[in-house]
């Protein structure tokens, strides 16, 4: 792993230290705080998008975009690409940014990084796993889906802010004028 990774500015990750600075140089290592860089792949094929549904005990069922954390000298689009091959099977090309938000919320502080991926071929998208789910747990993915933007309206896609921007983007071909959401919730 690298001494020093840098997510344009946001944040720079020291591996010698223990932890993370933020741009200002505040050290949040030190608090307990749990950090994570999640990613998420937007999928697009024939006007719809690809999510995952998740059910979870004591939850109610909730879709979000195939994704997941950031591995430690991982890059982005190689975790986008790896992600989505984990839980639906495709093969894709990362073509680049279209979110980045985050939140802090119960001593976690998440950054969000919504990667818009180029599908090779047209193989189908199929259930995979989650490789964070301990052995022998009840598996939390349940469902793969193309889901319409006019579908898109009636789920619940966590987070919520991610939901909003990909119902007003969707119809400019995916080309947000604001990459950096801000903080969200979560």
């Amino acid at each position: 792993m690298p001494d020093r990774v840098s997510l344009g500015g946001v944040f720079t990750w020291r591996s010698g230290e223990g932890g993370y600075t933020r741009r200002m140089g505040k050290d949040r290592a030190a608090s307990g705080m749990d950090f994570g860089v999640r990613v998420a792949a937007v999928v697009e094929r024939e006007g719809a998008v690809l999510l995952v549904r998740h059910q979870k005990p004591d939850r109610d069922p909730y879709w979000v975009l195939p994704g997941g954390r950031l591995e430690p000298g991982e890059t982005i689009p190689e975790c986008a690409v790896r992600e989505l091959a984990e839980e639906t099977g495709l093969t894709a090309n990362f073509s680049g940014v279209l979110y980045v938000s985050e939140f802090l919320r119960e001593g976690r502080h998440t950054i969000d990084v919504v990667a818009r991926m180029a599908l090779e071929g047209d193989g189908e998208a199929v259930l995979g796993s989650d490789p964070e789910v301990a052995p022998g747990s009840e598996p939390t993915l349940r469902e793969v889906r193309w889901v319409s933007v006019r579908e898109l309206r009636g789920i619940k896609l966590l987070p919520a802010s991610i939901k909003r921007r990909l119902l007003d983007d969707a119809g400019d071909g995916w080309t947000p004028d604001n990459v950096y959401v801000g903080s969200t919730d979560g």
